[in-house]
């Protein structure tokens, strides 16, 4: 009978503990995700405005660039404008949005700014894109300042707190 309660212990503690990991690793993952597209719009914006590519071909060759989930967008977007099934690139983006939030661990904050660049994107000249990608890049910078002090506290929080919370449901339910 005591075999019985140990692994009961064991997977209790076990749970929990995986439970808070997975949150600090989420919360690390959202710092790598903005950076990552930081860097994924500021190599779309030279393919734009410096090589003047056609925008689903520099879309695709973003998301060759970009590592995932943050290539998901990029992606997306090009698939549905080579569709060439009537969308702009305003809903194109919108799609790349909706695939991105379901794979990423972006905040609604994050999906927010990156969809006022959508209402952009394909709608005016070079330069006039140029400001509103790097006034993207500008907010997600700060976001990603943010995240990054958020992610020095949240991480060790919840990497002990799975723990703990796991050695209290223990306790009480010994």
């Amino acid at each position: 009978m005591l075999w019985l309660k140990t692994i009961g212990i064991v997977l209790v503690m076990t749970g929990f503990g995986s439970w808070g990991l997975n949150q600090a690793r989420r919360i690390r993952s959202r710092v790598e995700q903005l950076a990552g597209l930081r860097l994924g719009l500021n190599f779309l914006l030279k393919e734009i405005t410096y090589i003047h590519t056609p925008l689903p071909q520099a879309l695709k060759r973003t998301a060759q660039f970009s590592a995932y989930p943050v290539s998901v967008i990029f992606k997306e977007v090009a698939c549905c404008l080579e569709e060439k099934q009537g969308n702009t690139a305003s809903e194109a983006w919108q799609k790349g949005m909706q695939k991105l939030s379901f794979y990423s661990e972006l905040t609604l904050a994050d999906l927010e700014l990156l969809s006022t660049l959508g209402y952009q994107i394909g709608m005016s000249d070079a330069k006039e894109q140029e400001r509103v990608f790097l006034l993207v890049q500008e907010e997600l910078k700060l976001l990603e300042e943010e995240a990054v002090k958020a992610c020095e506290s949240g991480q060790k929080l919840w990497s002990y707190s799975g723990f703990v919370l796991g050695a209290v449901v223990v306790l009480l339910l010994i």
